[in-house]
């Protein structure tokens, strides 16, 4: 079953993780947006990528009118788009109470990933035709020119996605011809009807005048008489659309794994079998062996695997014309003495085959890439810098240092790893390319030698016309004697030829199980990469990340009795060192709302928030006004440099330390040209 059956071209649909949301990167990825050969070339430094930008042009999308454009036609993002959809539908997600700016982790899942593709000869057959296409990135492929078949089958899977989620969920519909097999990738975003919520509308219809309609409370102010002229109706609650991950996909992992099921029937019975793509099978259902070929391998393997299939597809059929042309040989030399030392001949070259087929396991050997002294070091310096006592004064300073250092240490570490990659990427490429050569060079003498063969053929077919002549004059015994002994020149051949397949089938084997060493190498680079140390350093900066919250709400505390101050006091203004106080709580409470205080509205609103948690009492009206309007033009005055929101933002993130820029409770801050603003926020 497993070796028929894995020959079958079959579809593949592949359904990612729901999300909550995906970033402006994420969604410029599949619709190419602003990607040129620079970005191809850094994408395919992983060798899990084989982007192809010589056939970037081939690339082309779906829109929401059901129509064919280049792909990035679009200019909405798709991100952009994802929003403005759930913002029809009214989705709210749950807000993070610890991050205003991020979503909590039990918020609704609102979007899902799918890639439809399928077999590989099928689909580039569709694409490309009989067109020469190089899948290797050697040279370039601009003179491709894209055929209809695949656009054929792209907009009967546009129909399929739309009858089963709907036009307007699908919000992106991007077609890929850059990759190694081209394929579909869907954006889409679950959506059910249900019915609002509220009771059962009632409406009292009369029993003669169908236009007169009237609510329950009108009902119920008529006469009792006037009462039963009319008749009771229930109008059932009006159905919306909302975003449900569970209604269309499955309440539990059972049902998701049904509703999978059904997909992929779906798709075969509307799509698949139209273009000769059979339904893929349960990999729960296959054998063992053949659940062990479909584990997810390296697309880089996976190309050289199907190049060394082709290759030996194409030996396997010049063995059978091997085979062929061998009985043509028995048949025109079992007549003379002559055609033994040709056929002898054919026996050195076959052996010639065999020993040019013997790749040594030496040459295999793929260069294991080395991270662990890289690593070692690092950790080394990191603690180095860990170790330096803490100063009684300059606390700052030294925190600023150790944390530069630190920084420098892991963007020098990164480099280093970034270099021992290339470095083995260019050590493999080395050894494909020398493996390639070699055997090119050995298909070629073979091509050579076959073609010297069949002119010794024709050759040996004109004096075969020549030798039937004296046929009549050789004895029949001499003539079986003489079959005989070709006979078993012959099965000594066959034998020589059994050893060359063999040896042809170890190399093979031999050089999977060098991959598999490489994909061994790959998880042991990941595991040395999860040192202790990396651990307790990223466990050092969510430590950061939560003083810095700590940090706002103690700078809004701080504003807060500021204001109380000056409202008990007989000034008509505040001080400086007292301003930059009140505006540097403005610009916390800011923050921690997700507001903008750069953009005055926004700062206006924050300012408000922060005079709903003064308490007025004790105070009189008057000093009150006074006390919210200084405050308020305060605000109107301030000036928030982009300096001071950077290292908020940055330090939000627990990712560097915060610098006010000579602002904060010191009184100064300093201009973009250097001058110095008497109180830190703009106000004179």
């Amino acid at each position: 079953m497993s070796k028929s059956r894995n020959n079958i071209p079959r579809a593949a649909i592949h359904v990612g993780a729901p999300a909550k949301s995906f970033s402006a990167a994420e969604g410029y990825e599949p619709e190419r947006r602003g990607w040129d050969e620079k970005t191809y070339r850094l994408k395919n430094q992983d060798t899990n990528n084989h982007y192809d930008f010589s056939r970037k042009h081939l690339n082309f999308e779906i829109n929401n009118k059901g129509k064919i454009v280049p792909l990035g036609s679009n200019p909405v993002p798709l991100h952009e788009r994802l929003q403005k959809r759930l913002d029809d539908l009214g989705f709210m997600p749950y807000k993070d109470k610890n991050n205003p700016m991020g979503y909590s982790d039990n918020s609704p899942n609102c979007t899902v990933g799918i890639i439809v593709s399928g077999d590989h000869h099928v689909l580039t057959r569709l694409a490309f035709g009989e067109q020469d296409v190089d899948f290797t990135l050697q040279r370039r492929n601009a003179n491709v020119v894209l055929k209809q078949g695949i656009k054929d089958w792209a907009m009967d899977t546009y129909h399929w996605a739309c009858d089963r989620w709907g036009a307007k969920n699908i919000i992106g519909f991007d077609v890929h011809l850059d990759e190694t097999t081209p394929h579909i990738q869907i954006q889409t975003i679950p959506v059910a009807k249900t019915k609002a919520r509220g009771r059962t509308s009632v409406k009292y219809v009369h029993k003669d005048d169908k236009s007169k309609v009237l609510s329950h409370k009108e009902w119920k102010k008529l006469p009792e008489g006037i009462r039963n002229d009319f008749v009771r109706t229930e109008v059932e609650r009006r159905e919306k659309e909302c975003v449900s991950y569970a209604r269309v996909w499955g309440e539990d992992k059972y049902a998701v794994g049904r509703t999978y099921y059904q997909m992929h029937t779906d798709y075969y019975n509307q799509v698949g079998r139209k273009y000769g793509l059979e339904r893929g099978d349960d990999i729960a259902m296959l054998p063992d062996e053949e659940q062990r070929e479909r584990v997810h391998k390296n697309k880089a393997i996976l190309e050289a695997e199907r190049q060394a299939k082709e290759s030996l597809e194409h030996s396997q059929a010049e063995m059978e014309a091997l085979e062929q042309e061998k009985d043509k040989i028995e048949n025109e030399t079992r007549q003379a003495e002559q055609r033994k030392e040709r056929v002898e001949g054919k026996l050195t070259t076959m052996e010639k085959y065999a020993e040019i087929l013997d790749i040594k396991q030496e040459d295999l050997m793929v260069p294991v890439l080395k991270t662990d002294p890289l690593v070692k070091k690092a950790v080394e310096a990191i603690q180095a810098e860990l170790e330096k006592p803490i100063p009684a004064f300059g606390q700052k300073e030294w925190r600023e240092e150790r944390q530069e250092a630190i920084k420098k240490i892991l963007t020098d570490l990164q480099t280093a790893l970034f270099e021992a990659k290339e470095a083995q990427k260019q050590d493999i490429l080395k050894l494909g390319k020398s493996l390639y050569q070699k055997a090119m060079k050995d298909a070629k003498e073979i091509i050579e030698q076959n073609k010297q063969l069949q002119k010794a053929n024709e050759r040996l077919t004109a004096e075969n016309t020549q030798l039937k002549k004296k046929i009549s004059t050789i004895d029949e015994t001499a003539i079986i004697n003489l079959r005989k002994q070709k006979n078993d020149e012959i099965a000594e051949l066959d034998t020589k030829l059994g050893k060359a397949e063999s040896e042809a089938v170890r190399s093979g084997n031999l050089a999977y199980s060098e991959h598999q060493r490489a994909e061994k190498a790959e998880n042991q680079v990941r595991e040395m990469l999860a040192v202790p140390e990396i651990r307790d350093l990223w466990n050092t900066i969510q430590q950061n990340k939560k003083d810095f919250w700590q940090q706002i709400d103690s700078w809004i505390d701080d504003a807060i009795s500021a204001i109380k101050d000056f409202a008990h006091r007989k000034d008509n203004d505040f001080q400086p060192k007292e301003g930059n106080t009140i505006a540097m709580g403005i610009v916390a409470e800011a923050f921690k709302r997700g507001l903008d205080p750069m953009d005055v509205e926004q700062r206006k609103t924050a300012t408000n928030n922060l005079l709903e948690k003064m308490s007025w009492t004790g105070m009189s009206e008057f000093k009150a006004g006074l006390t919210a309007t200084r405050t308020r033009q305060l605000c109107d005055a301030m000036t928030v440099p982009k300096e001071l929101m950077k290292d908020l933002l940055l330090m939000s993130g627990g990712r560097e330390g915060i610098s006010l820029g000579g602002g904060g409770s010191n009184g100064e801050l300093t201009n973009w040209d250097g001058t110095k603003k008497k109180n830190g926020w703009g106000v004179s």
